[in-house]
């Protein structure tokens, strides 16, 4: 999805009230939190790894900055807004 696709779909919502929530650690769920730790109003720009994980546990995708065992020259790295 892209931040265009995001934003078409965010305002076909007609009630403005509903909040965002992000699935926490474990369980259960959290409000969203945009922020980049410098102002909590700009999301946060992050590079992902696409296509890294197979396990059926774990997202398809990863952060760059938690790939400890792999060079980032071996996959295909996209920008991303984490959400």
């Amino acid at each position: 999805m892209t931040v265009r696709e995001l934003i078409e779909s965010l305002s076909k919502i007609e009630d403005k009230e509903i909040r965002v929530m992000v699935r926490g650690y474990e369980g259960g769920v959290n409000d969203m939190v945009i922020g980049n730790g410098i102002d909590n109003n700009t999301p946060a720009i992050q590079y992902v790894a696409l296509d890294v994980n197979e396990e059926w546990y774990y997202g398809t995708h990863e952060r760059v900055d938690d790939m400890y065992d792999a060079t980032n020259s071996e996959y295909h790295i996209v920008k991303a807004i984490i959400l």
